[in-house]
């Protein structure tokens, strides 16, 4: 558990049927602030396809609620608040991502940061992109592929570093699971679950062009590359279903 208590104020939620998330203008100060402060933080990035796999599993349920922020990272997720009455900005995972890693490599400072996820190619080439960019960014990477005495080594580095921002790329729900396990091995950090980022940065897929995230549609272009995914999409007209009927009760 956590070890220090953060003065800042907790941000307002808003419920998405069983679950919720968190309002604020800026997350990414929000962020910034509790890891001055040293204060740990687990971000979760909620869509509709993770809602949905949280209705099934209690523990990946149980682990989104113990997060302490949440951010509205799916398009559903958007259109469920605006269902009723609420305009939020979308705040995409990878983009939160981004400006963390962008805002520790232009400040130059000595935090460490961790990247984990991927097959092994995968995680070199994501670092290669960020070293790049910031050539003084202190990045640990380790790819996702690793189990038994492997992962307990991965573990015991992670412990003896102390990284102040550590991304998990291993999949939903298996990364939030593993953070929830795992983040008393560095209890000041902030924990965010990253999904398929390390595929970007590592060039192996690109994002939707700007005009289909503006209209909410990046998902399609999701399932344009991976067209593998189309079972897990039918979880978007099961949230949909579930969002009407759920403001449906209320009225």
């Amino acid at each position: 558990m956590l070890t220090k208590e953060s003065n800042l104020p907790a941000p307002p939620t808003f419920p998405i049927l069983n679950l919720h998330v968190h309002l604020l203008e800026n997350y990414q100060d929000w962020l910034l602030a509790r890891l001055k402060q040293g204060i740990g933080t687990h971000v979760v990035t909620l869509n509709a396809e993770m809602t949905m796999m949280a209705e099934e599993n209690p523990v990946l349920s149980q682990a989104i609620k113990e997060a302490e922020l949440i951010i509205p990272d799916g398009a559903g997720i958007i259109i469920y608040m605006r269902l009723r009455g609420v305009k939020h900005q979308r705040c995409p995972g990878i983009e939160l991502a981004e400006s963390l890693i962008a805002k520790t490599g232009q400040a130059n400072s000595d935090n460490c940061l961790v990247f984990f996820g991927g097959t092994p190619e995968t995680a070199a080439n994501a670092l290669q992109t960020w070293q790049e960019k910031f050539p003084s960014l202190n990045i640990l990477s380790q790819d996702g592929y690793i189990s038994g005495d492997r992962e307990t080594e991965w573990k015991k580095t992670l412990q003896e570093k102390q990284p102040q921002i550590i991304f998990v790329g291993i999949g939903v729900p298996r990364q939030e699971l593993w953070i929830r396990e795992n983040r008393h091995l560095c209890p000041n950090a902030v924990w965010v679950g990253v999904g398929g980022s390390f595929d970007i940065w590592a060039g192996n897929k690109s994002r939707a062009p700007q005009w289909l995230r503006n209209n909410n549609l990046e998902w399609s272009y999701r399932l344009y590359q991976e067209p593998w995914r189309w079972r897990r999409m039918l979880s978007l007209p099961k949230f949909f279903w579930r969002s009407l009927v759920s403001l449906k009760a209320k009225r």
